[in-house]
């Protein structure tokens, strides 16, 4: 049987529907408020706007006149076309479109997206360029645009409220799931990323990732690739980026985080043979290819970005997961094998350590660590404290204690973040110090004088100077994100025990919030 589009289509939904149902069932995602966003337009993320709804700032008089707009790569264009006028054709671009609006179905009404402001685009990668007819034809250049979305029964608010504040206008329409829906008649806006360090430093929040797949080369329109390879490497990308292991639009991954990545030919010309290992202190992630029914998958994992999310959580499909094997390593892949296909490789730090609070029960002490280890059967990544034990002195080997594993707190930065992150993300981040004293006693706190405590000093394990790890100083207050303080909390019986938690403890007074916890959907520094 000869298959054309329409039947190759329709056979791979099959196929989808088929794994889908012999799936298990599983629970809702518990980190539904996703680190990293397609458009990071928060509230209005799955809006996909008509460019026929077009609508000028003032309707003309006089001539009967008709309006359209219309998506040139990655340029936004308006048209006004009148009878009799001269001229009888007007474009507008760029300024000219300040005030215009569009309106798009939203949650079983409509919402008028007004852009108030236009300004030229400075994309992550830099330097600036100059948004000149010239650079606006050659693709070189884009405008971006300050939008508000207005409801009928509420007032206006900004379409990006994290991030720089202003969006690129990109072509076609996305699923809920996070699929590329090519379709010319429809667009959206797509948030960009703030630099919150320094120019040298740069250190880019908020917005979304297609933006960002843009301003990295990867856009949705014909530019080095051909229009074709360009639609995969731009829905590549967006998977990468948001590390959507499970091809399903869900994250795996906070927002900030550095990332390592390159496409197939420029592997090749890096590199002869397998993959490395590392490159440049980042270890080898992925490799990610478009398959014949256009989905996006890893074909091998090599680490998650962040060890402490559970990976499983956000597989909707059980089936999907795919978790790191050593029976399928990354660094035996020799692309010079894939060198005609679509495929990106991507490479992340070792970002992150779990902390965990252990209880000794007899005496109603506690201990809030990231020195553990974990039994070989064991998957990291949930709220499973099973196969957990203590390892205080960092040997590698669970210590005979009589404290057993409470719960994990959360995720906290490793003390071996590069220094250049540690730059870049500057006062974004303070370090936890681990302090102890001669018998036994054990805080963790903000103050590297041990909170001046009789008899407690740093202690320092395999040469980190006594930090235990990073957290945020400060995080957005009004992002949709959680919140997780990490508190002290001292013994009311016993003035000189403390603990971190972030949960109140019988019997503990709350003294202070050291910083926040990294938690899906949050900003580092919003309210600095």
């Amino acid at each position: 049987m000869k298959l054309n589009d329409r039947t190759w289509t329709r056979w791979c939904l099959v196929m989808g529907m088929l794994t889908a149902l012999g799936a298990e069932a599983d629970p809702p995602p518990v980190n539904g408020a996703q680190g990293s966003r397609l458009h990071g337009s928060e509230r209005f993320e799955t809006v996909n706007i008509p460019l026929e709804s077009f609508e000028l700032a003032a309707a003309s008089s006089g001539a009967a006149c008709t309006k359209s707009a219309m998506m040139m790569g990655g340029r936004l264009v308006g048209s006004q076309v009148c009878a009799g006028a001269n001229p009888p054709v007007w474009f507008l671009e760029g300024a000219d479109l300040v005030g215009t609006s569009f309106r798009a179905p939203f949650e079983g009404r409509s919402v008028k997206l007004t852009i108030e402001e236009v300004r030229c685009h400075v994309d992550i990668t830099g330097p600036a360029v100059a948004c000149t007819a010239q650079n606006l034809t050659d693709g070189k250049a884009f405008w971006e645009y300050r939008v508000t979305a207005a409801m009928e029964d509420s007032p206006s608010q900004p379409l990006c409220p994290t991030g720089s504040g202003f969006a690129l206008a990109s072509p076609h329409a996305w699923s809920t799931g996070g699929e590329l829906l090519p379709n010319p008649e429809y667009f959206t806006f797509a948030c960009a990323a703030k630099n919150e360090g320094t120019a040298s430093q740069p250190f880019f929040v908020g917005g979304g990732v297609i933006a960002k797949c843009i301003d990295w080369g990867y856009a949705p329109w014909a530019t080095t690739f051909p229009q074709a390879v360009a639609l995969d490497y731009h829905q590549l990308c967006t998977r990468m980026a948001m590390a959507d292991y499970c091809g399903e639009g869900r994250s795996n991954t906070l927002d900030g985080t550095p990332l390592k990545f390159m496409n197939t030919q420029e592997a090749n010309q890096l590199i002869t043979g397998d993959l490395p290992a590392t490159l440049d202190g980042y270890s080898l992630e992925a490799v990610w290819k478009v398959d014949d029914c256009g989905g996006v998958r890893p074909l091998c994992l090599g680490k998650k970005r962040w060890d402490t999310l559970p990976l499983e959580a956000t597989c909707v499909n059980r089936k999907l997961v795919l978790a790191p094997r050593p029976t399928r390593p990354c660094e035996s892949m020799d692309l010079s094998f894939h060198a005609t296909e679509t495929l990106l490789v991507s490479y992340s730090l070792f970002i992150d350590r779990s902390l965990v609070t252990f209880m000794d029960a007899a005496t109603n002490s506690y201990v809030t660590t990231t020195a553990v280890t974990v039994e070989p059967l064991t998957v990291e990544g949930g709220s499973s404290v099973t196969g957990v034990h203590l390892d205080l002195d960092a040997n590698g080997v669970a210590d005979v204690t009589p404290f057993t594993a409470q719960r994990k707190e959360g995720p906290i930065l490793s003390p071996k973040l590069p220094v250049d992150i540690r730059t870049r993300m500057g006062s974004f981040i303070k370090p936890l110090y681990r302090c102890e004293n001669t018998s036994g006693g054990y805080l963790l706190t903000d103050d590297s004088q041990c909170e001046r405590l009789p008899g407690y000093v740093l202690k320092a394990l395999n040469g980190d100077q006594g930090i235990e790890g990073f957290v945020y100083s400060s995080v957005g207050v009004t992002s949709t994100g959680q919140r997780r303080p990490l508190k002290l909390w001292r013994s009311l019986r016993t003035p000189v025990v403390y603990v971190t938690s972030t949960q109140a403890l019988t019997g503990f007074l709350f003294v202070r919030d050291l910083g926040y916890l990294p938690a899906v959907g949050q900003l580092p520094g919003r309210d600095l």
